[in-house]
């Protein structure tokens, strides 16, 4: 009996430390979200987009109008955006056109579109994108040179307008080539992480018989 009573405590006793051990264990910390990427959201809206552009589909423009207002952008020293194909504006305009005559979405488009006017206080992103709009002549290209910081990422984009050629070229203060997007489409980009910081030279190239208004966007 004394051995029966003595073996109750023990189970007893085990069973309230392991109580207490789940009780005194940290709760497991849920991951911090990782920070929002202006680059990769900027260049995600020009996806969609095209997308967009290829099916008819205003609702999808929308949405790439959406994703593309939410990124707040830092302008460069620059010749006005007026007519840029890739900006806020612009999509809204091609929802609309997408939209014809369903006055449910076009009141929707306006409402979205007026929420951008208001300008963004606060955002995810921080300071936002470079962006800065250059004409680039017929079968030219517009150079230009940035600092980069050795050991982190560099990323140039490039959007053009719809249905021209353009290139990216990176080069570091030697002349060789770290990066090159020329797949004849309108919106190459270039991503590379330096290894010293320096100057970098980047060609951003139109291979079209027609200049091309150019969003060059960079992190």
């Amino acid at each position: 009996m004394k051995r029966k009573i003595l073996i109750a405590s023990g189970a007893m006793m085990l069973a309230c430390g392991g109580a207490m051990a789940q009780e005194a264990a940290p709760a497991a910390k849920t991951p911090a979200a990782r920070p929002a990427d202006p680059f990769a959201q900027a260049i995600a809206a020009r996806q969609v987009a095209d997308f967009a552009r290829r099916d008819g589909d205003p609702y999808a423009m929308l949405t790439a109008a959406r994703m593309l207002q939410q990124v707040p952008m830092s302008d460069g020293a620059t010749p006005a955006e007026g007519g840029a194909a890739f900006s806020p504006d612009a999509l809204f305009a091609e929802a609309k056109a997408l939209a014809r005559d369903d006055q449910a979405l076009l009141l929707q488009i306006r409402l979205s579109q007026s929420a951008a006017g208001r300008g963004v206080t606060a955002s995810a992103f921080g300071k936002g994108l470079v962006r800065r709009v250059q004409d680039v002549g017929a079968r030219n290209a517009y150079r230009f040179t940035v600092t980069a910081k050795g050991g982190e990422p560099l990323r140039i984009g490039a959007i053009g307008d719809i249905g021209t050629s353009m290139y990216i070229r990176l080069l570091d203060a030697s002349g060789r080539q770290l990066c090159l997007d020329d797949n004849a489409d309108y919106a190459p980009v270039c991503a590379v992480t330096p290894r010293a910081s320096g100057q970098y030279r980047i060609d951003i190239g139109n291979k079209s018989a027609a200049k091309s208004r150019t969003v060059i966007l960079s992190n």
